[in-house]
């Protein structure tokens, strides 16, 4: 008899895939005030008006994504002349990349591969809303990430502005921010900021209580009964507390018990969570680190070199190393150890020193490790109606 290796043995899970990070859940607790005001923000598109600008602020795993992808799914069910489109700006990190993205969406194909300009893009994008009285909500996720380089007020100026440029297209924008650094009307020009007026919904870190909650419910649909203990599911959800990710939890149980099964066991142990819990990590902060862009690889480089070292890591005795091997200005590299600290790979705190109070930056745990595996390759990213003249100064980012 031919042996059938798929079905080999006894299957732990029902379903993993509802322990993948885009998964979207039939329930989804501990969220209701947020949905509520994002749909507030949403609803005038119902009508055929612009939507509220938002911006969904809270650390990583906290369920801004899922909301946003929640309540868009809810928005194509309702009209199809409304066009929600989510655009991660972790890996669409330019504004060609974000209208390439909304382009795809709006035409169910990729621009040209001769590479058109964005302003070609836009006015095809612009033309396609005009012509269909349709409205567009662009959810510039992890919208952090388009900081650098004026990426995020060139490309909010170009979606608000439609409208001016191409009479019926009416545009609006969700923006998630787990950096929980992104001072709006600092970082953006006064005509963009105005154009945007922004209203801002929080989502706080899940408490104890509510990630245990959230992973048995995963558990009870995604996992045969028994499989999961409660001192395993209490151990895997301390875990997630301490991280503050519930991404983490979720990558967790579901390794975990892939190990289980692959060792042929009938339930999940305390020691399968152990030692599941490292490589999660690593897997977890190796992805991070590939995001990087070889500026911000340097001074993460620099950081954890001189951590590992026990070197001091005050801001000022971390630039004069980073210029060393990279010049910048002062500014730059405080932009970079802003983003880092908003991927939750360093951490700064305030400490004395002699009169005055200096700035140390701590490398995270697990990190240093992340960064000696990427630079051991080549790379660290290997490891893992208006005048025509007005009109083209507009498409091309000249306000």
């Amino acid at each position: 008899m031919t042996p059938r290796y798929l079905m080999a043995d006894q299957a732990l899970f029902r379903d993993p895939s509802l322990f993948e990070t885009h998964h979207l859940p039939e329930v989804f607790n501990y969220r209701d005030a947020q949905l509520k005001d994002l749909a507030f923000a949403l609803r005038p598109t119902l009508y055929g008006a612009r939507p509220l600008n938002t911006l969904l602020q809270g650390p990583p795993g906290t369920g801004k994504t899922t909301a946003v992808r929640r309540l868009f799914a809810e928005v194509e069910e309702t009209t199809p002349q409304v066009v929600p489109i989510l655009v991660s700006c972790l890996g669409k990190r330019t504004t060609y990349a974000v209208l390439s993205q909304i382009y795809l969406t709006l035409f169910n194909h990729s621009p040209p591969s001769h590479g058109p300009s964005s302003s070609r893009i836009l006015s095809e994008i612009g033309d396609n809303l005009a012509r269909r009285g349709a409205v567009l909500v662009v959810c510039l996720d992890d919208a952090n990430h388009l900081v650098q380089k004026r990426v995020l007020n060139d490309v909010l100026i170009r979606i608000l502005r439609l409208h001016e440029f191409y009479p019926g297209a009416r545009t609006g924008v969700v923006m998630t921010d787990s950096s929980m650094d992104l001072p709006l009307h600092h970082i953006l020009d006064p005509s963009t900021w105005s154009s945007l007026q922004a209203s801002t919904i929080s989502f706080p870190p899940y408490s104890a209580d509510e990630v245990r909650s959230i992973l048995a419910d995963r558990v009870r649909a995604g996992v045969y009964p028994g499989v999961v203990p409660p001192a395993v599911l209490d151990d895997v959800a301390e875990r997630t507390v301490g991280t503050a990710d519930l991404r983490i939890g979720m990558d967790l149980m579901k390794g975990a018990v892939h190990h289980a099964e692959r060792a042929g066991q009938k339930t999940v142990t305390v020691g399968d969570v152990e030692t599941v819990f490292a490589v999660v990590m690593r897997t977890r902060l190796a992805s991070t680190v590939q995001t990087l862009t070889p500026t911000e690889q340097s001074v993460l480089a620099v950081l954890a070199g001189m951590a590992d070292r026990r070197e001091e890591t005050t801001s000022g005795r971390v630039y004069e190393a980073v210029t060393a091997v990279e010049p910048m200005s002062y500014t730059m590299f405080h932009e970079r150890v802003q983003r880092l600290e908003g991927l939750r790979l360093v951490r700064t705190r305030r400490r004395k020193k002699g009169q005055g109070r200096t700035r140390e930056i701590v490398v995270r745990e697990g990190v240093s490790d992340a960064v000696s595996a990427g630079s051991s390759g080549e790379s660290m990213n290997g490891c893992i109606g208006v005048a025509d003249d007005e009109k083209r100064r507009y498409e091309t980012g000249g306000g």
